[in-house]
């Protein structure tokens, strides 16, 4: 266990914002919990767990900012691993096409980690992570309790999960399945594909925490908001029919949109990117904005798929 204080987080997220954590917690494994788990309760502060940093607007931590990095990898039987929470999903990606395992690809190029997808219940290119899950075993922040969640358990929704909601529960690990040997060199194909989409179509030139608002089900969208998206072709199945929320933002007139040094970007309109100086008030202030606006002009009420800490 590793403990640092007044630990900046600029450069532990995306988006390359980040105020100062009062206590910094790096831990690799269990021993390193319970060590952890006797020492944070001699503090009783609030615990953030930070992954990736990918999908993070982060200010001023006054607590214990914790760092899980259980990486590891292990082949249990074929098409079936357990796999740490801090292995980043790339590194699992590749891992998974050098055996042949067909399943992950469409995650080409997606970033963070895999206790990040799991927590986030993270998809895209019609594919969900959550279908690969087969057990989550995590921990108690509070209680020290250690539990293995089945599938259901997990109460995987649209980008979302038990623990999402539930943040005393830190994930350790995960157990994946996947379907039988492919061809792997079809399998980087697809995953390329994906890689060169993300490099085309995002903004990955600017620090961004990828897509700020999940994206409206077609079914809660008012009459005149759906006809528009038909009228359009904008309609998507991302698992179930949905109204991209970039599409709306665009028709707001809202790309360059720019507060500070934040920014709408004009490559897609769901990504606020940071052009060098960005604070975390400015980032803030353009989300409410928007949010504002599309609840005003498109009568919906856009949920931020971002995690916002402050």
């Amino acid at each position: 266990m590793k403990i640092t204080k007044n630990k900046k987080l600029k450069d532990l997220t995306s988006f390359k914002i980040g105020g100062i954590a009062d206590y910094f917690v790096e831990i690799k494994n269990f021993d390193d919990f319970r060590k952890f788990f006797v020492w944070q309760k001699r503090k009783n502060l609030p615990i953030f767990v930070l992954g990736g940093g990918t999908n993070l607007l982060i200010d001023d931590f006054k607590g214990i900012v914790l760092k899980p990095e259980f990486k590891y990898i292990q082949k249990i039987d074929d098409g079936i691993l357990v796999v740490g929470s801090g292995v980043l999903v790339s590194e699992l990606l590749n891992y998974v096409i050098d055996l042949g395992y067909q399943g992950l690809e469409w995650a080409g190029g997606l970033p963070g980690t895999v206790g990040g997808a799991v927590e986030g219940g993270v998809g895209c290119f019609g594919g969900e992570f959550k279908n690969l899950v087969s057990q989550v075993k995590a921990i108690n922040l509070k209680t020290g309790e250690e539990k293995i969640f089945s599938k259901e358990e997990c109460l995987f929704a649209y980008r979302d999960s038990f623990f999402r909601q539930n943040k005393d529960w830190l994930i350790v690990e995960t157990k994946l399945f996947f379907e039988d040997r492919k061809d792997k060199e079809k399998l980087r194909k697809i995953a390329e594909e994906k890689i060169n989409y993300r490099q085309t179509k995002h903004p990955l030139e600017y620090p961004n925490a990828g897509s700020i608002f999940k994206n409206i089900p077609f079914e809660k969208a008012p009459k005149f908001v759906q006809n528009l998206a038909l009228e359009k072709n904008k309609v998507k199945n991302d698992p179930f029919l949905i109204i991209p929320a970039a599409f709306l933002i665009s028709e707001l007139g809202l790309k360059g949109k720019r507060i500070g040094d934040a920014q709408i970007s004009e490559k897609h309109s769901n990504f606020i990117i940071n052009l060098g100086r960005a604070t975390f008030e400015d980032v803030y202030e353009l989300i409410d904005f928007t949010k504002k606006s599309l609840e005003d002009k498109f009568q919906v009420e856009p949920e931020i798929e971002i995690k916002i800490i402050k």
